[in-house]
């Protein structure tokens, strides 16, 4: 899906999910809908900080594909690596961990494993946003028992690697 977002762009977000119910949103957007009076220009605001969301998200998928590739490049499969995606945090049942403070998961973006064991935990952001909320979650989530992710195969692997700011533009 990644390629497909970087050589279309637009109209792949536009056939995504997220595209569908982003367009839906915006042709819902009504002063009933809101449920309350808008004032002039309160709708142009309001789609602009949609637009800004979604931007947001292309980005981020455009550095995560950038950064996958660079992991390719750099744990190559034929040397019996593998990256895993989006790799919540478990414990040794398999369970996700929540964070006891905020109540949500924490959900890494790629972790590299080889013979079992993680070698790499890499965290993609942009190059201004502060990540010390994210990292502080994540602390507290492997502090309640959250050491563990699934591989590919399903199986936990123990993180004992702390996760990495890879930061792009």
């Amino acid at each position: 899906m990644f390629s497909e977002i970087k050589e279309t762009g637009k109209e792949v977000f536009a056939n995504s999910e997220l595209g569908k119910k982003t367009q839906e949103s915006s042709e819902k957007l009504s002063d009933e809908k809101m449920n309350r009076k808008i004032v002039s220009g309160e709708k142009n605001v309001i789609v602009r900080e949609l637009s800004q969301i979604v931007k947001n998200k292309l980005d981020g998928c455009n550095r995560e594909q950038e950064v996958r590739k660079d992991l390719e490049k750099k744990y190559p499969h034929e040397q019996g690596y593998s990256i895993i995606s989006e790799a919540y945090l478990r414990d040794k049942n398999g369970n996700i961990v929540k964070d006891p403070e905020t109540g949500k998961a924490r959900r890494i973006d790629f972790v590299v494993v080889k013979d079992g064991k993680v070698v790499d935990s890499i965290e993609v952001t942009g190059p201004n946003v502060d990540k010390t909320r994210q990292m502080e979650q994540e602390q507290r989530v492997k502090n309640s028992g959250g050491i563990y992710i699934r591989d590919k195969d399903g199986n936990l692997i123990k993180n004992n690697v702390q996760t990495r700011i890879e930061r792009r533009d």
